[in-house]
């Protein structure tokens, strides 16, 4: 039996890295013996294999390298466009036997990968967005590009749990509509979600909801964090991520506002130390929070901020980070379940409506506001409080096992997607 996971993003980004682990060992308890290949946007000549899983690449990071010159990313898309068309016309399984002599080794790996699959799992997170414009259209694709070509190869696809939307453009919400509404499972992380599909004509029969599957990520690092940073035992320690992501004025102004929140909080007690933590570091589009965090650490002057500029500390290592924080200050959402997971207390900065639908559903909504919006006022209040009183770490320990175990059911979901009688040998 075969099984591809597509649509997986860099390690870099340690949230998508977490989603790719669990999904990994979430598929081979569904099925124990299926062979696993990952078609994602990490260079499979560099990492021929992801923790000992087979990377082959995809269409989508050969068509979008920012190396190459546009007149070249140009024609690579032209290219796929006429693979498509081909696929289309209903040469899918020729092209395929041919792949490899025709077409680039990635554009091959993944067509052939698909085309010989039993089952394509989409993994969960949340990129599947439009927005205005030929960019936005492109890039929700060659994101629904692999469902679609498993819906023409007949193999079963479903999608791990994720958020989708908005979608603003009549072309994006066709597209959804007509590639998910073909899939088995399309597993939404929040209520916000649903309703996006629902409005975009996404049948309810194939919609599900379930829990983001970092939530049921565990991983024990050597380091010793506070040591290895100096902090005292006793010190209190809080974690932070920034990222970019508004539009230039809006971004300053959310800059504007952390920074004088940091300084506040700093100086309100000098047992307290903060990190600028590092949630993605990826070369793509420059999507590297160490940018913002660069730009902040630069206007406070307080020996007790101390930031994190390693690109290579791994998934494993940022999860023990928050686990040995006392509080989080996240706008990367990923960062605010590595800590939520662990009962760490964290005030979110929603963007994207990632946060806000799932801190609704563990009833702390009251800890979530817009990054756009965000005042160091309300931003202090919300710290100050989570490090005074204990309820908001109490309502964790209570909520966050049964949310880790509604996890597992997404295994369910993969087992049954898949008939016994149409798996390959």
């Amino acid at each position: 039996m075969k099984v591809v996971i597509v649509n997986a993003f860099e390690r870099n980004n340690r949230g998508d890295a977490a989603l790719l682990d669990v999904m990994i060992r979430q598929v081979a308890q569904a099925h124990p013996e299926a062979e696993i290949t990952i078609c994602g946007f990490e260079d499979p000549v560099a990492y021929p294999d992801i923790w000992g899983v087979r990377n082959v690449g995809s269409i989508r990071r050969y068509s979008a390298q920012e190396h190459i010159t546009r007149s070249a990313r140009i024609q690579r898309k032209l290219l796929v466009a006429a693979m498509v068309l081909a696929v289309a016309a209903g040469l899918g399984r020729p092209l395929a036997a041919v792949s490899g002599r025709i077409l680039p080794r990635e554009a091959a790996g993944e067509l052939r990968a698909i085309a010989q699959a039993d089952l394509v799992v989409s993994l969960g997170g949340g990129y599947l967005h439009g927005g205005p414009g030929l960019g936005y259209d492109l890039s929700i694709g060659f994101l629904l590009l692999p469902l679609w070509l498993a819906h023409r190869f007949g193999v079963p696809a479903v999608l791990g749990p994720q958020s989708f939307g908005p979608f603003p453009t009549r072309f994006q919400r066709a597209a959804v509509r007509r590639v998910l509404s073909r899939c088995r499972a399309v597993s939404t992380r929040e209520e916000i979600s649903r309703a996006v599909l629902v409005a975009a004509g996404v049948p309810d029969a194939v919609l599900r909801r379930d829990v983001d599957s970092a939530f049921a990520f565990t991983a024990t690092s050597e380091r010793d964090w506070r040591a290895e940073l100096r902090i005292p035992p006793t010190a209190a320690l809080m974690v932070t991520t920034m990222r970019a992501y508004l539009a230039p004025a809006a971004q300053e102004r959310y800059e504007n506002e952390m920074v004088a929140a940091i300084e506040r909080v700093l100086r309100a007690d000098d047992s307290r130390f903060l990190v600028l933590a590092p949630q993605v570091t990826c070369e793509f589009q420059a999507d590297d929070d160490r940018l913002v965090h660069r730009r902040v650490a630069a206007r406070i002057d307080n020996p007790r901020l101390i930031m994190i500029d390693d690109a290579g500390i791994g998934h494993q290592d940022i999860f023990g980070l928050y686990g040995a924080a006392d509080l989080t200050i996240a706008t990367r959402f990923h960062s605010a379940i590595f800590s939520l997971s662990q009962c760490v207390p964290c005030v979110v900065l929603n963007y994207a409506n990632k946060g806000l639908g799932i801190m609704r559903d563990l009833g702390f909504a009251e800890w979530v506001t817009d990054m756009s919006t965000v005042t160091a006022d309300w931003l202090v209040e919300r710290v100050e409080t989570a490090l005074r009183e204990n309820s908001y770490r109490d309502g964790l320990r209570k909520a966050i096992p049964g949310y880790r175990a509604e996890v597992e059911r997404f295994v369910d979901v993969l087992r049954s997607s898949v008939s016994p009688a149409n798996t390959a040998a």
